[in-house]
């Protein structure tokens, strides 16, 4: 691992947060209300230090709105931990492959810590960024939401594609957005506390009001073509979860704390391989040999193409569609692949994650076949299409 990239120890918060894995959800709420907490460690136990997950706000949303009822063990994920002797790239990696935005940190067996999305980006700094465009990491499979649909319905979404904002877009105008954070203090924890006295006499919003009652309408964007150190410090500055990526008034894109982590990430392994692969997985009933059949046609991939592709990192996002045969959901794949030669995307579908990933590296394959054709038959072609190339 390269010098220059700290240790977890080095930037970790020391502040650890825990509920009993029999305390209402309503606890954690509290918790990560009060403190600002990125995420609460739920023990099997307090005094027996066994950890059954944890809780974040995204996992609040399984809560089905009776936060002071359901009980923590049944919210809280597994997350994995990370060793405080760790790098931070293996911490990016880490929160990239398992969608969470913090880890526990872990030393001699005990949590001594947390670590956040935000303590690994200020630890990389500002001139790793600065190399980097808003447009080659955002997530460009942007999944909107009218102003005057529900908030069941932004609700809805949310879960069908496994994302915890939306854009509101209005005749192809930007003119909000909407997150879980949003749901979480505007509609559900006000209705809570209407329980125990408050709010009492007031007309408390439902999951039949409106998006545009609750939405953020002074949004921060961003634009594609702008550094990434740059979207960044205004993220972290206004302390949003995300930015909206705007091109003439229209969202082209959004860029999260996740998406953020993907170069970060690659740095993990980029002294061992050239190219540093990232899986991403939003699918049900996921079994192990599912990922070692995706890893082996990355790897045949990987080994076709050689050296010229560059080093960097390929980066494959599974999740599931609506789309049924039988009890089986279609995978769709999107792979993108970022290197210092090439920044290649690939989408692919099938009815295996395996299937899914072929085609869409197929894909990917082919342009590159293309550029390397197109460099070898016109001359002064390479500046042109390393441009190109971003675009595709």
């Amino acid at each position: 691992m390269s010098a220059w990239i700290p240790l977890v120890r080095d930037v970790m918060r020391r502040e650890v947060y825990l509920v009993d894995g029999n305390d209402p959800v309503s606890r954690a709420i509290g918790i990560m209300r009060e403190h600002n907490a990125p995420l609460v460690i739920v023990m099997d136990k307090l005094e027996n230090g066994r950890i059954l997950g944890a809780i974040t706000e995204r996992m609040i949303m399984r809560a089905t709105y009776n936060p002071d009822t359901m009980k923590a063990r049944t919210v809280a994920a597994r997350i994995p931990k990370i060793s405080s002797s760790a790098s931070v790239a293996e911490a990016a990696r880490l929160m990239l492959e398992n969608h969470v935005l913090a880890l526990p940190v872990e030393e001699d067996g005990r949590i001594i810590g947390v670590i956040t999305v935000e303590d690994v980006v200020r630890a990389v700094g500002d001139e790793f960024f600065s190399k980097i465009r808003v447009e080659d990491v955002m997530s460009k499979d942007l999944v909107s939401i009218d102003p005057k649909d529900t908030i069941g319905q932004a609700i809805a979404l949310m879960r069908e594609y496994g994302i915890s904002r939306l854009p509101v877009v209005d005749g192809g105008k930007l003119v909000g957005v909407i997150t879980i954070h949003d749901i979480i203090v505007k509609v559900i924890q006000p209705r809570q506390r209407a329980t125990r006295g408050e709010y009492v006499g007031e007309k408390l919003r439902t999951l039949s009001h409106q998006v545009k009652d609750i939405m953020t309408a002074d949004v921060i964007v961003a634009r594609p073509d702008e550094p990434l150190s740059a979207a960044i410090r205004r993220m972290f500055e206004a302390d949003v979860s995300c930015l909206v990526v705007v091109h003439d008034g229209r969202p082209v894109g959004i860029l999260t704390r996740t998406d953020i982590l993907a170069p970060i990430a690659a740095l993990a392994e980029k002294e061992r391989r050239a190219i540093s692969v990232q899986l991403s997985f939003k699918v049900n009933n996921l079994s192990e040999s599912d990922k070692e059949r995706v890893m082996e046609i990355v790897e045949r991939f990987l080994r076709r193409l050689g050296e010229s592709i560059g080093v960097g990192y390929l980066m494959l996002h599974f999740k599931e569609h609506k789309e049924k045969h039988g009890e089986t959901h279609m995978i769709h794949c999107r792979a993108k692949l970022n290197t210092d030669k090439a920044h290649v995307v690939g989408i692919g579908e099938g009815w295996t994650p395996a299937l899914a990933a072929r085609v869409a590296l197929d894909i990917i394959e082919r342009k590159l076949l293309v550029m390397k054709e197109n460099m070898q038959k016109y001359p002064y072609a390479e500046e042109l299409l390393s441009r190109i190339a971003s675009e595709i």
